[in-house]
C-alpha cells in the first residue's frame, strides 16, 4: 500500500460521502425541528383518536421530506447544467429519504405502541435526537465533554424558545 497522498478519486470518494452523510442529517434535524414546531401548535392531543393521531404526526413529517425533495431537485436543475441531476443528487436524495423517515419512525412509533398519551414522549423523542446530534457537533469540535454539555443546553434553550414561540402564535 502507497504511503503517499490519497488518490483524486479516493479524496473525491471521501467528499461524496461526507456530503451524503450531511445530507442524512440535515434532513432528519430539519424534519425533527419542523416537527417539534408543529407538534407543540397541535391542540391537544388527548382529544385526538390514537391512529388519527399517529396519521397527523406521520403525514407532516412525510409532507416536510416531500417538499425538501420537490426543493432539492428544483435548486439541483437550477444549479447544474442541463436539465438533468448531477450524479450524486440520486444518492443525495436517498439520504434524504433515509433521514426523514428515521426521524418519522421516532416521532410515531410512541404513539403507535402506546397510544396519544405517548405523543409528549413523541416530542421528547425528537428533542432528545437533536440534543445527541448538539452534543456530536460540540465534541467532533473537540470541545471537552463539559463544554459540549454546555453547548447541548445553549441548543436546548434556543429550540424551546423556538417552540415556545411558535406555541404562543398558534393560540
Amino acid at each position: 500500500m502507497p504511503d503517499g497522498p490519497p488518490s483524486a478519486s479516493a479524496a473525491e470518494e471521501s467528499r461524496e460521502r461526507t456530503e451524503i452523510w450531511r445530507e442524512g442529517i440535515t434532513m432528519a434535524l430539519y424534519v425533527s425541528l419542523s416537527q417539534l414546531a408543529v407538534m407543540t401548535a397541535l391542540p391537544s392531543a388527548e382529544a385526538s383518536t390514537d391512529s388519527k393521531l399517529a396519521v397527523t404526526v406521520a403525514l407532516t413529517s412525510v409532507g416536510l421530506v416531500l417538499a425538501h425533495q420537490v426543493a432539492f431537485r428544483m435548486s439541483s436543475r437550477l444549479v447544474s447544467q442541463g436539465s438533468s441531476l448531477e450524479p450524486l443528487a440520486p444518492r443525495l436524495l436517498k439520504a434524504q429519504l433515509l433521514g426523514g423517515a428515521a426521524v418519522t419512525l421516532l416521532a410515531v412509533l410512541p404513539i403507535v405502541l402506546f397510544g396519544s398519551g405517548a405523543y409528549v414522549w413523541s416530542i421528547g423523542l425528537l428533542l432528545l435526537f437533536v440534543m445527541v446530534v448538539g452534543y456530536l457537533v460540540a465534541r467532533s469540535a473537540h470541545r471537552s465533554r463539559l463544554r459540549s454539555l454546555v453547548y447541548v443546553g445553549v441548543v436546548a434553550v434556543a429550540v424551546i424558545g423556538v417552540l415556545a414561540v411558535k406555541a404562543l402564535v398558534s393560540h
